[in-house]
């Protein structure tokens, strides 16, 4: 098994490495825009908390995570101290800095990254589309200004890759967990988000477009919602109402496998683990967990 150990990246200069893990759990998703670690290490030297600037988990040579200390306290008990953190990615920043309100007009990821990023620590894909324009409302955070763009321009929702790279487009590897003990697999139903029936206003404000959910109908679920005029999709309505059901429903039915191990697959990577249903899927979820047995993944896979 590869050597798992945690940094702590110290104000100033240095670093602190940490091996002796009593437990750790890392999970990244799709749709969420960092990572989160929680983990409780045993301390073998002193450490002074606000000294620490930045939380990082690697499997091997491969970076994991990497994030501010979110909330971090030791406990002494027989004469061991334990420290316990909870750090979620540097990428976090994203879904809580506002850019300036206004139209953005012929932009790209990079375009958005260059103006608005709220670090230089956060990376991006380069190369993508441009789209005509993006609307920033009011209160809109810049994570989902960069989703209105990643719809606009590929028809899908913006993801982290890596410990804090924004990416648009689809990953093209391919990684094999079939040479790993699998622990369990199945499949998993959620339709506690699903909307059947989305409305929005015109420009004379009546609720003239609307897009509906065919996956409801066999569960007998009615779930309608009515929004206002929004003007980022006039001129593509079906695209900015389509994406609000299909982010509705992004769990509703999708494969799940845990295995020992770590094999590197990243999200939006596809499995191969023949004779299996994540076979050929990709990777919505993954979730790595530490403790005195081992390390196991857990995958959700759509």
């Amino acid at each position: 098994m590869a050597k798992i150990y945690i940094r702590f990246e110290i104000i100033g200069s240095g670093n602190l490495d940490y091996r002796n893990i009593v437990s750790a759990r890392l999970v990244k998703d799709r749709y969420t825009p960092y990572s989160e670690l929680r983990a409780s290490v045993v301390l073998n030297n002193s450490i002074n908390l606000n000294n620490i600037r930045r939380v990082a988990l690697y499997i091997g040579s491969r970076r994991m995570h990497y994030g501010p200390a979110d909330y971090i306290r030791t406990r002494v008990r027989g004469g061991k101290t334990v420290l316990e953190l909870i750090s979620r990615g540097i990428t976090l920043m994203l879904g809580q800095n506002e850019p300036e309100p206004g139209v953005w007009s012929k932009v790209s990821l990079t375009d958005i990254m260059k103006s608005y990023s709220p670090s230089s620590e956060i990376t991006y894909e380069s190369g993508t589309k441009t789209v005509n324009y993006v609307n920033i409302k009011e209160k809109s955070t810049l994570w989902e200004a960069i989703g209105v763009y990643a719809v606009k321009a590929y028809g899908r929702r913006a993801y982290i890759r890596g410990d804090r790279q924004v990416n648009v487009s689809l990953s093209i590897l391919s990684v094999n967990i079939g040479t790993q003990r699998i622990i369990e697999y199945g499949k998993q139903l959620d339709t506690r988000t699903m909307l059947s029936k989305i409305y929005m206003k015109n420009v004379d404000g009546e609720y003239g477009y609307s897009y509906s959910s065919g996956k409801t109908i066999p569960h007998g679920i009615t779930r309608e919602k009515y929004y206002g005029l929004d003007k980022q999709w006039l001129n593509n309505v079906d695209a900015g109402l389509k994406d609000r059901i299909e982010f509705a429903e992004r769990e509703y039915l999708v494969e799940h496998i845990t295995y020992e191990g770590y094999c590197g697959e990243d999200i939006t990577d596809k499995i191969i683990c023949k004779g299996y249903g994540v076979n050929g899927k990709r990777v919505s979820r993954m979730e790595i967990t530490v403790n005195s047995k081992g390390m196991q993944t857990k995958l959700l896979c759509e």
